[in-house]
């Protein structure tokens, strides 16, 4: 008698936990592996959006976590509504550029969404990949711990950085390699001063993220700035980071500059540049190792399009599974396969499209060409196809 199915997941964030729960769904074992102490072993927390995948995300959720995502969100009591709008605004004159419709749009806290994504599922802390190797009908996994998981597929989801994707392109490396785009970006997870507290608050009542609590001074802001260089910057250390970010908000209006103003010394920063990785088919050695989320299609995120890509991945997957035959590992192979079809070539397109999307917006001869300003935050720039806790300061 055959053995039954199983399915080995590397990352236990949006894109491999929903896979989890997909194949939970159809009764194949799956095991998420997690190179993460901890839930809470990373210092950032952030949130993300979900602007044109909720249909998706409903086909791939129970009934039960779907009916939990509203307190998953920014503002737990915040009443999704067709309304719904992302506004850009000019930070140096304060005028309404344009309202980005974002019907009944999520704005969903991380930690929360993954800890109710893991619920009823096998996963395991402290697994950072070392190998894989393929058998006849199988894959096997080795973490670094020593131990080895076998199973009839494995599937990366493990983020931009991506062992999964390393191995898939062993033969050759660079074409692996994350590029580097010509956006940096300066982070920050922080409070503020009340009054630049509630003056952000009042620009959108979701696209910010708080904690319980009715005191402006204690609402936590995830702040992001963005701007164009060739050039790296070379900035080490939180204050010195901080000190920069203030130096370029000094003429931008009320409330954002004193909202940067505000950002208490010794918050914790992150300084980086933007990359991407536009996606590359991959030999999947007969179906047996793939890739989803981040790790298949990493992409600038300006529009708030990677969490949705990885919902679609992970629906376009059970999509496939829903046709098997049988439970069978050639079947498997073969949904597998189907669906790097439909990914290869929108990966590409959507990591290209958001690219060209960034580099407009930091631009002031051609941010009105951008797909921002043009599309807004629908699912656009796919050939074959047809916001936010996030205060988002943009300097061209």
């Amino acid at each position: 008698m055959a053995s039954p199915l199983r399915v080995l997941i590397i990352g236990a964030r949006s894109a491999g936990l929903l896979m989890a729960h997909v194949f939970k769904k159809i009764g194949i074992s799956a095991t998420v592996s997690e190179q993460d102490s901890s839930p809470t072993a990373r210092p950032r927390d952030w949130n993300f959006g979900i602007y044109w995948a909720q249909a998706r995300l409903e086909e791939i959720l129970t009934p039960e976590l779907n009916a939990a995502l509203d307190t998953m969100q920014t503002d737990p009591a915040y009443k999704r509504h067709a309304g719904s709008v992302l506004p850009l605004i000019n930070g140096k004159t304060g005028e309404p550029l344009k309202d980005l419709g974002a019907p009944y749009c999520l704005r969903l806290r991380r930690r929360p969404w993954l800890e109710l994504l893991r619920g009823g599922l096998d996963v395991r802390f402290s697994k950072r990949l070392a190998h894989i190797s393929t058998v006849e009908d199988g894959v096997i996994a080795t973490f670094t711990d020593g131990t080895t998981e076998s199973g009839n597929l494995l599937i990366g989801a493990d983020g931009a950085h991506s062992i999964v994707r390393q191995y898939l392109f062993q033969e050759s490396p660079q074409d692996a390699l994350l590029l580097k785009s010509p956006i940096l970006a300066t982070v920050a997870i922080t409070t503020l001063d009340r009054g630049a507290a509630a003056a952000i608050r009042k620009l959108n009542p979701t696209f910010h993220m708080t904690l319980d609590s009715n005191d402006p001074a204690n609402w936590t802001f995830l702040i992001v700035a963005t701007w164009h260089s060739e050039e790296d910057t070379g900035l080490q250390g939180d204050d010195a980071i901080l000190d920069d970010l203030r130096s370029r908000a000094h003429d931008l209006t009320f409330p954002f500059k004193e909202s940067l103003a505000t950002i208490p010394r010794g918050t914790k920063m992150w300084h980086t540049r933007m990359d991407y990785w536009p996606t590359k088919p991959w030999d999947s050695r007969g179906g047996l190792v793939t890739l989803a989320g981040d790790a298949a299609h990493s992409m600038t995120f300006h529009r708030g399009q990677g969490l949705g890509n990885a919902i679609r991945d992970v629906a376009e997957l059970q999509s496939r599974l829903g046709a098997m035959a049988s439970n069978t590992p050639a079947e498997l192979a073969k949904a597998v396969q189907a669906y790097e079809t439909d990914l290869w070539p929108r990966g590409y397109d959507v990591a290209m499209a958001n690219l060209e999307n960034s580099i407009r917006l930091h631009d002031w001869d051609s941010v009105t060409k951008s797909l921002m300003l043009t599309e807004g935050l629908s699912r656009v720039g796919e050939r074959m196809h047809g916001a936010s806790g996030q205060a988002v300061f943009g300097t061209p």
